[in-house]
């Protein structure tokens, strides 16, 4: 998650570290699957899928897909979150 925070906004990171409900907000926003569905539509990242076996969850740790994968989404989608939910709930 610390290549992550690089990526974000002071402001975004301070909440992030600081704010349980931020937090919370976040988690919540990842239980939605249909929302999850449009995020990666529109912001063109994917959340990794999770491996079908043991052989293909080591490919995906050797070649970084999950780790590169998951940078990708979190980078986006927490600011997202922050901008389009958090804000105007807090507002």
């Amino acid at each position: 998650m610390g290549a992550v925070m690089d990526e974000m906004t002071n402001e975004i990171r301070l909440e992030l570290r600081g704010n349980e409900a931020f937090r919370h907000v976040i988690e919540r926003c990842l239980d939605e699957t249909e929302l999850i569905i449009g995020f990666c539509r529109i912001y063109e990242v994917e959340l990794p899928r999770q491996p079908r076996n043991g052989l293909e969850a080591m490919i995906n740790e050797a070649t970084g897909y999950r780790q590169d994968t998951y940078f990708k989404f979190f980078a986006a989608f927490i600011p997202f979150v922050y901008r389009v939910v958090y804000l105007p709930i807090r507002a």
